[in-house]
């Protein structure tokens, strides 16, 4: 893979990294404000309790998408980047492009 192509697809990875941070930001000041609110009834608190237990798994889901995007640009400083972290083979182009966290090679990704 030339340079050229790990620099735009490391630009992806921050602004991905970037915009999933926001988002985890915003979930967790909506989270906040909706258990900080008035003294409700059991029907409104079941709906709040809801509400706040979707934003928190949303914030763990992208508490794992932030820790592979650092994963594939420490691998990308390591100059191992495109390499399948399961059989050392490369990853496609193609695949990186659609999925620039991938760690895996298509092969290894549908076999585990």
């Amino acid at each position: 893979m030339d340079q050229q192509m790990v620099e735009t697809l490391r630009r992806a990875l921050i602004d991905r990294g970037r915009a999933l941070l926001r988002r985890r930001s915003h979930a967790l000041a909506d989270e906040g404000e909706l258990l900080a609110g008035r003294e409700p009834d059991w029907e409104d608190q079941a709906a709040d309790e809801t509400a706040a237990a979707v934003l928190d798994s949303l914030s763990e889901a992208e508490g794992r998408a932030l820790a592979r995007i650092q994963a594939s640009l420490e691998r990308m400083a390591r100059g191992t980047y495109g390499d399948c972290v399961v059989c050392h083979g490369p990853i496609d182009e193609e695949r990186l492009r659609a999925v620039p966290e991938a760690e895996r090679c298509g092969g290894c990704t549908n076999s585990h």
